[in-house]
């Protein structure tokens, strides 16, 4: 049996502080717990601080289980449910088939550009928000999640060995504090000295010393660990500065995204893939239609 919670005026004043949060920021829900705390830290309703994060974990737990919250509002993007479940019967899985016959089909728009782009992003957590704004490009989003393995920089190798005749483009997003920043120098690194690979312009979109003035983000003192030997250099030349990604409003950190890409495409070029997309989408509408019909008749 779930123990019954007892709000108190100030947890009810956060509560409120937190739905008004939500609000703002409707059009890109669900947020994660990380992006609310620090809207709140940035707006000076709670403090930052590891103890302030748990007990805003924990009250959003209880106004969730007493419905003062939607479960849609708020996401775990971090674990994953893989549905391997089955289908009741064979009527069922040929229905649901049908409903998705020729279904999904997109053009590659970026192939008649003139650079091969990527997005490469520190956290997966965040990944929704770049999977919207770079799918309607067909641009590729690549979660690296901290420093990256040889083998997986060697698939992004072989990726590029498909686009020997593009300039290719990495778009970096991460942390600005002293892992966050070195990731993309060693990826930097080990690309060119250890796999050879040459001509990749790396550019480092967000998070900038730039960003945390412009937009008074809140520092997260913890990423500043002494233990870790990148921490000496990045502090003689950034100073005390720890700042998430997270940080950034949903709606800031979309704009970045997309002026990111504007910046690399030619736009003409693709209002004419878009162009070709929607006849070959009334193509392939008109064959579902005959099969739907065929399906009906039989």
């Amino acid at each position: 049996m779930r123990r019954n919670f007892t709000w108190t005026e100030h947890q009810l004043d956060k509560l409120n502080k937190v739905n008004d949060t939500l609000a703002e920021l409707a059009e890109y829900k669900p947020l994660t717990l990380r992006q609310i705390y620090y809207q709140l830290v940035g707006k000076g309703y709670i403090e930052n601080k590891v103890s302030e994060y748990t007990m805003l974990s924990g009250l959003l737990k209880h106004a969730r289980l007493e419905n003062l919250i939607s479960w849609d509002d708020i996401e775990d993007r971090v674990r994953t449910y893989h549905n391997l479940t089955g289908w009741e019967d064979t009527e069922h899985f040929k229905r649901q088939e049908l409903r998705n016959f020729l279904k999904g089909y997109r053009r590659d728009l970026m192939q008649s550009q003139d650079s091969y782009i990527e997005i490469w992003i520190e956290k997966d957590a965040l990944s929704s928000i770049f999977t919207k704004v770079a799918a309607p490009f067909t641009v590729p989003v690549v979660v690296c999640k901290g420093f990256s393995s040889i083998s997986f920089l060697n698939d992004y190798k072989e990726r590029l060995g498909e686009y020997e005749d593009k300039i290719s483009v990495l778009l970096y997003f991460g942390d600005f504090d002293p892992s966050g920043v070195e990731m993309l120098k060693a990826m930097e690194t080990t690309l060119q000295d250890e796999l050879n690979v040459t001509g990749i312009e790396f550019k480092r979109i967000a998070l900038l010393k730039d960003d945390i003035q412009q937009y008074k983000l809140p520092h997260s003192p913890e990423a500043l660990k002494k233990t870790d030997p990148r921490s000496k250099n990045y502090v003689a030349e950034y100073g005390e500065l720890a700042v998430e990604l997270d940080a950034l409003r949903p709606d800031i950190l979309e704009k970045k995204i997309r002026d990111s890409i504007y910046n690399e495409i030619d736009e003409e070029a693709i209002s004419m893939e878009l162009e070709t997309q929607n006849q070959e989408f009334d193509i392939l509408n008109k064959l579902k239609r005959k099969i739907e019909n065929l399906e009906i008749t039989e």
